[in-house]
C-alpha cells in the first residue's frame, strides 16, 4: 500500500493504518533478514606464507576455521607457532575491519 500523493498516514482509517503498519513491518523484517544473511556470508581468510596455517574469521571477528598442517611440529616450535597464529589473527582482524568499513 502506498501512502503518497496527497493522502497521508493520518488520513487513513484504522483498518488501513493497521494494514499499512503490518506491510511496513513485514518489509522491514525481510530487509533485515537479507542484510543479516549477507553479513553471515562475509569471511576474512588468511593463509600463512608457507601454507602451513590458515584461518578464517567471520564478520564479527570470531574464528570460524583453523587449519594447521600435521608437519607443523617439525617446522617450528610452539613459540613460533604462537607468534605466527597471532600475526595471522591480526591480519584477519584487519580484513574484518575493512569489510565493516566498506559496508558502513
Amino acid at each position: 500500500m502506498n501512502v503518497s500523493g496527497g493522502a497521508g498516514f493520518d488520513d487513513l482509517g484504522d483498518a488501513e493504518k493497521v494494514k499499512f503498519s503490518q506491510n511496513e513491518t513485514a518489509a522491514t523484517l525481510a530487509h533485515l533478514d537479507e542484510l543479516l544473511s549477507e553479513l553471515d556470508g562475509l569471511r576474512a581468510g588468511v593463509d600463512d606464507p608457507n601454507g602451513l596455517i590458515s584461518l578464517t574469521l567471520g564478520f564479527d571477528g570470531r574464528l570460524l576455521e583453523l587449519r594447521i598442517a600435521e608437519s607443523i611440529g617439525q617446522v617450528m616450535t610452539n613459540l613460533e607457532l604462537e607468534k605466527r597464529l597471532n600475526s595471522l589473527f591480526a591480519a584477519g582482524t584487519k580484513g574484518v575491519d575493512a569489510m565493516r568499513t566498506d559496508l558502513l
